[in-house]
C-alpha cells in the first residue's frame, strides 16, 4: 500500500506515454523485453513509492527514472554473470570479514577513541573540527578567535599525538 497517495499528473504521464517510454528504453539498450521489464517496474514504484513531492516535469521524470533503474538492472546482470561463469571469483568477491577482525576494529576503534579524548581541549577540538566536520582550517580559526597559524599547530599535535599512540598509525608509519 502506499504511504502517500501518487501523484496523479505522474500516472497520467505514465499512461499517456508507456510507448513512447518503451521505445526510449528500447532505443537505448537494445532490448525490447527488456525495455517493456523497465517499464513495468517503474509502474510499480510510481504505485507503491510514489516521489515525496509533485514532479514539475512527469515524463523526464518518468524516462531518467526508468534509465536510471535499467543501468542498475544492467550492472546487477553483469555481475551475477562474472560470479556465475568464474566460480572462484565469488570467492574473490565473498565478504571475508570475520568475528576475529571485527573484535579487532573495535579495539582499535575503541583505542583511537580515547587517544582523541586525551587530548589536550583545543587540541581535540581543532582536530575534530577538521576531520570529523570538514572544516578549513580558515574557518576554525575564525570559530575559534585564534589565528590560522595556531590552529595548524593544534592539528599538527593532534596528529603527532595520535601517530604516536595509535597502534595502525605507528604500523602505517613503520
Amino acid at each position: 500500500m502506499p504511504s502517500s497517495p501518487s501523484d496523479p499528473d505522474l500516472i497520467a504521464a505514465l499512461a499517456l506515454h508507456y510507448d513512447d517510454l518503451v521505445d526510449y528504453l528500447r532505443r537505448r539498450f537494445r532490448r525490447q523485453d527488456f525495455a517493456r521489464d523497465l517499464v513495468h517496474d517503474v509502474c510499480v514504484q510510481v504505485l507503491e513509492k510514489p516521489p515525496a513531492g509533485p514532479v514539475k516535469l512527469p515524463f523526464a521524470f518518468l524516462r531518467r527514472t526508468a534509465f536510471n533503474r535499467g543501468i542498475d538492472k544492467l550492472r546487477s546482470e553483469r555481475r551475477q554473470h562474472a560470479l556465475l561463469s568464474d566460480p572462484r571469483s565469488v570467492q574473490d568477491h565473498s565478504d571475508d570479514w570475520d568475528g576475529l577482525r571485527a573484535l579487532d576494529f573495535e579495539r582499535q576503534l575503541t583505542a583511537l577513541l580515547a587517544i582523541i579524548d586525551a587530548l589536550p581541549a583545543r587540541q581535540r577540538q581543532v582536530f575534530l573540527l577538521h576531520r570529523i566536520h570538514a572544516m578549513a582550517q580558515r574557518d576554525i580559526a575564525t570559530e575559534l578567535g585564534i589565528s590560522t597559524n595556531m590552529v595548524t599547530q593544534h592539528f599538527t599535535r593532534a596528529m603527532g599525538t595520535i601517530a604516536q599512540r595509535w597502534e595502525p598509525a605507528r604500523r602505517a608509519c613503520a
